[in-house]
This record gives structure tokens, C-alpha cells and sequence, in this order.
């Protein structure tokens, strides 16, 4: 996971159908539980699938699953998930929330419980909750990949890396077997990595040199796939300068 900077909301998040159906929502939930019964519940079929959210998240999560930082060719593949529960017992009122939405790989969707555990999960997008330094990341030739709290006793780190471990590994056979061309495309880059590291130090001459420079950069940006697990890798903190990741 990578930390993310929001930027407006997008338009369609914002209509009078959207706004209506927010103020009727408040309006129920002023109401005393004894006559909830008697009142319909708020409705909006509005959509929140829109080009101009998915052109957001293009530009804002980089096209990235934000759990697995798996990287599509756009936000469309994607599912869009809701960071806490749009259940009408639980949060309806951020259904259509900017700051709620996040684009996630279908199955890393499927994955994550609709009720969040005791003291919730980071959320990359809160100034509050840095997940680049609060997850420790490692990855493991064949794609595996293990997760840990910085912090034992910050609860949200701690449930966020068991989340990010059963995203990744599977917790029975079938999950496992679910999640495996999750773990080869993260050991596909783990290769590519390695072996650009191996060819920029092994340049002889500038032109090389700065070949293997550009794409190490560009496996390495924030932009790309599986940043974290990527910088990570002992042969990147050992060898990468800092200037080389943005």
C-alpha cells in the first residue's frame, strides 16, 4: 500500500439526486428507533461507476488496486470499494463519500469483510495513517509476500497486514490457489528488478548506465506495480540511492 493524496471529488459524486437522497437519510436518522418502522428507508439508485471517478482514480491511485498495488491498464477493470461499509446498518450516508471510495482488485474485494474488525484498518488516504512506515513489507522469491505491524500495539497496522497477508496468500487451498497469479506477477517484477539492478551495476559505460537507471526508476515509482513490496527487496535498500525513488 502506498499513502495517497486525494483531489476534489468528482461531479458525479455530487448531483441533486445524490444530495436529496443525503438529506433524507439525515432526516431518517433523527427519527426515534420506534418510528424507523414507519418510515421507508432512503433510497438512490444513483451510480457511483462514472468516467470521471475512474478518471480520478487513474490520476489519483495511479490505476493501482489500492490493497495489492496490482497496476491495470485503467480503473475500469477495477471494483469500486467502499472503505467502510455502505450497508444500510452500518454507513449508507458515505455510499456516494469521495473520501470512501477506493479502487480495489475484484478479488482483494471479495476478500475483505464487509464489518470492519475492532479498531479498523489504515487508510492510505488519511494524513494520520502512514502505511508505507507503519506496514513492514517483504517478498519472497516466488511471489510470496509477508506483512507485519511496525508497531505491535497500533491495532489498525496489525489488522491491515493480516488483511494484506490473506489478500496475497490465501488462508485455505482454494484461496491459495485463488491468489496465485497474484504471487506470480509480483515474482515476474521481482525478477525484472533484480536483474536491472544487476545490469546497472554491471554498466560499462554511461549510455548503459543510465539505461538501466531510467528503468530502475520506473519499476520503482510509486506509479508502478507493487512499489512497496518491490522497495522492499534487500538488493533496493542496499544498493538503490534514495534519489532513485520518488
Amino acid at each position: 500500500m502506498i499513502n495517497v493524496q486525494r483531489g476534489e471529488a468528482p461531479a458525479s459524486l455530487q448531483t441533486p439526486q445524490i444530495k436529496q437522497y443525503l438529506d433524507e437519510l439525515a432526516t431518517y436518522k433523527s427519527l426515534s428507533e420506534a418510528n424507523w418502522a414507519e418510515q421507508p428507508k432512503p433510497k438512490c439508485n444513483a451510480e457511483y461507476r462514472n468516467a470521471d471517478l475512474f478518471n480520478a482514480f487513474d490520476s489519483v491511485f495511479f490505476a493501482k488496486c489500492y490493497l495489492t498495488e496490482r497496476r491495470f491498464e485503467n480503473s475500469w477493470a477495477m471494483d469500486v470499494e467502499h472503505f467502510k461499509s455502505k450497508a444500510f446498518d452500518q454507513y449508507p450516508d458515505l455510499k456516494y463519500e469521495w473520501a470512501n471510495l477506493y479502487p480495489a482488485d475484484h478479488d482483494a474485494n471479495m476478500v475483505k469483510p464487509r464489518n470492519e474488525p475492532e479498531g479498523g484498518y489504515l487508510d492510505p488516504c488519511a494524513e494520520e495513517d502512514d502505511v508505507e512506515k507503519e506496514i513492514l513489507y517483504v517478498v519472497l522469491f516466488g511471489g510470496e509476500a509477508s506483512f507485519e505491524a511496525q508497531n505491535g500495539n497500533n491495532i489498525k497496522a496489525v489488522n491491515t497486514a493480516k488483511l494484506l497477508d490473506k489478500i496475497h496468500n490465501g488462508s485455505d487451498e482454494e484461496s491459495k490457489r485463488k491468489t496465485a497469479n497474484l504471487r506470480h506477477l509480483i515474482a515476474k517484477k521481482q525478477y525484472e528488478v533484480l536483474n536491472t539492478i544487476i545490469e546497472w551495476q554491471g554498466a560499462l559505460d554511461d549510455q548503459s548506465k543510465f539505461e538501466a537507471k531510467t528503468k530502475l526508476k520506473k519499476l520503482l515509482s510509486r506509479k508502478s506495480s507493487f512499489t512497496m513490496l518491490m522497495r522492499s527487496l534487500s538488493a533496493v535498500r542496499k544498493h538503490i540511492p534514495a534519489e532513485f525513488l520518488d
